[in-house]
This record gives structure tokens, sequence and C-alpha cells, in this order.
């Protein structure tokens, strides 16, 4: 498929933005659990790197599905779906990212004694491989 230059400019500026978000993260894994739970400061950087990085590859995924002949999925986890549909994504990815969705919404909607502190450090210390492993099929799908 041919893409549209504005398209995929916009889809670049959205993976390096992912990119530099996902480090600022992997830099935040060094806090040990107790220094996490502890700190007010550090929960709310990585909760908001968290949700604009996982909201980056959402609009990602609508690019790409605009920029294809297919109707807009309802829901941002579904979205993934239909990148898998249209061999953007692997199957794994789209159902990792689709579980990333989910937890945007938690963070978005949820904060104070609502948020889980421990379920968002687990994230961060076991999740952040799918967004350069989402960029990267991003990339090769517009390689092609």
């Amino acid at each position: 498929m041919a893409h549209n230059k504005e398209t995929i400019d916009r889809i670049v500026d959205k993976v390096e933005f992912v990119a530099e978000a996902t480090k600022l993260l992997a830099q935040k894994q060094s806090l040990e659990r107790e220094e996490y739970l502890a700190d007010r400061e550090q929960q709310a950087i990585v909760e908001r790197e968290f949700q604009v990085a996982i909201e980056a590859c959402t609009d990602i995924a609508e690019l790409l599905i605009r920029d294809s002949t297919e109707e807009m999925p309802p829901t941002n986890a579904e979205k993934f779906d239909r990148l898998e549909q249209l061999d953007v994504l692997s199957e794994k990815t789209a159902t990792r990212m689709g579980a990333a969705a989910g937890f945007r919404n938690v963070l978005a909607h949820n904060y104070g004694g609502d948020l889980d502190d421990e379920q968002v450090y687990g994230h961060l210390q076991h999740d952040l491989q799918w967004f350069p492993v989402f960029c990267r099929e991003v990339r090769t799908y517009l390689d092609h």
C-alpha cells in the first residue's frame, strides 16, 4: 500500500516520541520497589510517561488505519487487533498493545488510592520491551 508522506512523517514523529518516553521509563527501572512505592513524584513521572507512550502508539494505530480502507474500530484495543489484520503487527504484539490500551485507561481514569502502584511498578519492570517491538513492526511495515 502506498502511504501518504504526511501520514508517514506524523508516524515517525510519534515513534520518536515513544522511544523518548520508553528511554525515560527505562531509567526509572532502577528504582527499588519500596523506593518507588514511597515516592509520589517518581510514581507521577512513571504513570504519565506510560500514559503518553501508549496514547502515541494508539495515535500511530489510528493513522495507519485511516491510511487503509478499513473502518476505525470503536476501542483502542481493537485498533491494535486491526493492525494485526492489516499485517502491520504480529499477533503477540497486537495482544500486548491491546493490554497496554487497557492499562492506559486505568492510568487515565484512576488516581490516588484507586491506582495500584504495585501493578504500575510491575509494568515498569516487565513490559517496556513492547514499545520498541511495536515501533519496529510499524517501521518494517512502512518500509515495504
